[in-house]
């Protein structure tokens, strides 16, 4: 039984796996915010980067990459404690018990 790739983003086309592996991990590493002062997009590394992001993903791109098996995290600037993102109602949030200063409202705003 095959399965086909999906497209994340403009530029690629990620495989599906059925092992319960991450696809690939993405370093959240700033967030835009739209009109209404909500998280809009978000940043991400692919190299896990701390200051220059890859591309960017709307929250929508984002839950798409989690449901399909990504693994999205971001990274306290005083412990590099790693915590990952969880699909939370329509939006995305760091695991509550693995953050502390590594939300995405901790993150730097772009744009």
């Amino acid at each position: 039984m095959g399965c086909l790739g999906k497209a994340i983003n403009s530029r690629r086309v990620v495989p599906c796996r059925t092992d319960g592996l991450a696809i690939a991990d993405y370093r959240i590493i700033c967030v835009f915010h739209g009109a209404n002062g909500h998280v809009q997009a978000v940043g991400y590394s692919e190299g896990g980067h701390e200051v220059m992001y890859d591309d960017v993903w709307t929250i929508e791109q984002a839950r798409h990459a989690i449901q399909k098996g990504h693994r999205l995290y971001t990274v306290s600037p005083s412990t590099g404690a790693q915590a990952d993102i969880e699909l939370h109602g329509d939006t995305i949030r760091t695991k509550p018990e693995q953050s502390t200063d590594n939300t995405l409202d901790d993150l730097p705003i772009r744009g």
